[in-house]
């Protein structure tokens, strides 16, 4: 786990809200769903909490020697970023997932220069939604080389997406849920 710094994650409910998958016994959420405890000011049942994931995820913005500004905060910035949740080639690659149907293109802007400036590879994940809400179909956007969109689009692949179209100026990977 890594360390976290002294930014405190309140107003902030992102993680709980339904963009990032959270399964356990007692905490539920999903595309479209938020934990049932998410209060939108924070957790109903923020004391008794299970470890696995609640307790013992951070995101980037929390981490210990953090680079995100305040400005990244999840609910300010439009995206969950964290950069301990994937590898390639050995080294940690910046994931950002969107807090709604698209990264605002300034928080887009911001991760593809901490890539830059860090040396990192970064994957961003964009949800498409439809008349009916989130349609299960997502957009995956890789910033690397040649070599790193392909391991994503393997990556994801076998986690039940599949590539519909690539666009390389953006690098931008379509992909559909199984």
């Amino acid at each position: 786990m890594p360390a976290i710094n002294r930014r405190n994650c309140q107003p902030c409910t992102a993680c709980c809200e339904g963009w990032l998958d959270i399964k356990s016994p007692v905490a539920k959420a999903h595309l479209g769903a938020a934990c049932t405890h998410c209060t939108g000011q924070g957790c109903g049942i923020y004391d008794d909490r299970p470890k696995d994931p609640c307790q013992s995820f951070h995101c980037a913005w929390r981490q210990e020697g953090s680079l995100l500004p305040q400005t990244m905060r999840p609910d300010l910035s439009g995206v969950i970023v964290m950069t301990d949740q994937l590898q390639w080639q050995g080294e940690d690659v910046i994931v950002a997932v969107a807090t709604g149907t698209r990264i605002p293109a300034r928080s887009f802007h911001w991760l593809c220069s901490l890539a830059h400036l860090t040396s990192r590879q970064l994957a961003a994940v964009e949800f498409n939604q439809d008349a009916r809400g989130f349609n299960g179909e997502f957009n995956l956007r890789s910033v690397g080389p040649e070599e790193f969109r392909q391991f994503m689009v393997t990556y994801f692949s076998e986690k039940g997406f599949m590539g519909t179209s690539v666009s390389h100026p953006q690098r931008v990977i379509d992909l559909v849920a199984h």
